[in-house]
């Protein structure tokens, strides 16, 4: 009889530790994504600004203004389900990132953002280098 309330006891104790590193598990299943979705949101931000500052001798108060505009079209739903549809591979590759810079300056909400944004010089340069392309 002592045997079979040990055992009860242990299978008992087993059954909720179990319990415990599903729950765990799956916290972390689900909270991983958004960072490495948020952590990828922001590299690729940072980059595209770096890119367009090069490009379009941007100021430093274009930067900021650029810097929210990536950002909160990469934050849509639209964007937010093209980088979900990539494989952490593929995040981190840098593959996912040239796809998604392609459909931000192709984004009807970006290019009219950046229109906001750019001076008449800096526009014309970038009308220059899409006829080079």
């Amino acid at each position: 009889m002592k045997k079979l309330i040990i055992l009860f006891v242990t299978l008992a104790a087993f059954s909720v530790e179990a319990q415990s590193l599903k729950t765990m598990t799956d916290k972390v299943e689900t909270t991983a994504p958004a960072v490495d979705q948020s952590s990828f949101i922001d590299k690729l931000a940072g980059d595209q600004v770096k890119k367009l500052t090069k490009k379009l001798n941007l100021s430093d108060a274009q930067q900021t203004q650029v810097s929210d505009l990536v950002v909160t079209q990469l934050k849509s739903d639209k964007f937010k389900k093209m980088i979900g549809s990539f494989s952490p591979e593929q995040l981190l590759s840098g593959g996912a990132s040239k796809d998604v810079s392609k459909a931000l300056a192709n984004d009807a909400d970006f290019k009219s953002g950046m229109s906001d944004i750019l001076t008449d010089d800096q526009k014309s340069q970038v009308n220059k280098s899409k006829t080079k392309m």
